[in-house]
């Protein structure tokens, strides 16, 4: 299964509709976060959930979305967490450790909610779950010891690839096939060491032996 989430954030829909159509929708459960109903409703995109609280979206999304067959779970505006994070919980209950869920519409001008998705992509990390955040410029994932991240230039997402230690330094990284070769390197925080490799090969892998790993793929 892959589960691709639609939240309120910046949408490119032009890229989104073309990742979506590119996906087997046999396969595919689509849940929308408040907002991001109105991107799939211009997109001519049917959701099988809605999730929100509907604080920020314009209209009777919720009644319009229930008039279309799609099933609305709406969450009280007052609670711990976002809708993005209940839509991930969800889909991690829908899921496992074989399938992938994408977070789309989750960057944009709220830098606050950005690095709050980031978060929820290390919490599908630690259900076991790939998770990936996309926007038409980045790819943004999480790994820990004992993962792989293989980067092929034939298939790559962005010509640059980034890598950031998360909540803690990262030991015994290893970085094959980049211009800028790592071998039992260790990272910190508050440093910009690791920003804008390339790949040097047909083929870069990444591994940790210890901490969790922020990579991004990034185009210009």
């Amino acid at each position: 299964m892959i589960v691709v989430i639609i939240a309120g954030g910046n949408i490119d829909e032009k890229f989104i509709g073309g990742f979506i159509e590119d996906l087997d929708e046999s396969s595919l459960f689509l849940i929308a976060c408040d907002k991001g109903y109105e991107a799939c409703e211009r997109m001519g995109i049917k959701p099988d959930v809605l999730i929100g609280d509907f604080d920020s979206a314009s209209g009777d999304v919720s009644g319009s979305a229930e008039k279309a067959g799609v099933q609305v779970i709406r969450l009280n505006p007052v609670k711990d967490d976002t809708d993005t994070e209940a839509a991930l919980d969800l889909a991690i209950k829908k899921t496992t450790e074989e399938d992938e869920i994408f977070l789309l519409g989750v960057t944009g001008t709220r830098i606050d909610h950005v690095l709050g998705n980031i978060s929820l992509v290390g919490k599908g990390l630690l259900a076991d779950r790939e998770v990936t955040m996309l926007d038409s410029h980045n790819s943004i994932q999480m790994i820990k010891p004992g993962e792989t991240y293989i980067v092929e230039k034939d298939y790559q997402f962005g010509k640059y690839i980034s890598v950031f230690p998360y909540m803690g330094p990262v030991k015994g990284l290893n970085m094959t096939g980049f211009k800028y070769p790592v071998k039992d390197g260790e990272i910190h925080g508050f440093s910009t060491l690791t920003v804008s490799n390339e790949l040097a090969e047909d083929e870069g892998v990444i591994t940790i032996e210890e901490g969790t790993l922020i990579v991004i793929e990034s185009l210009d």
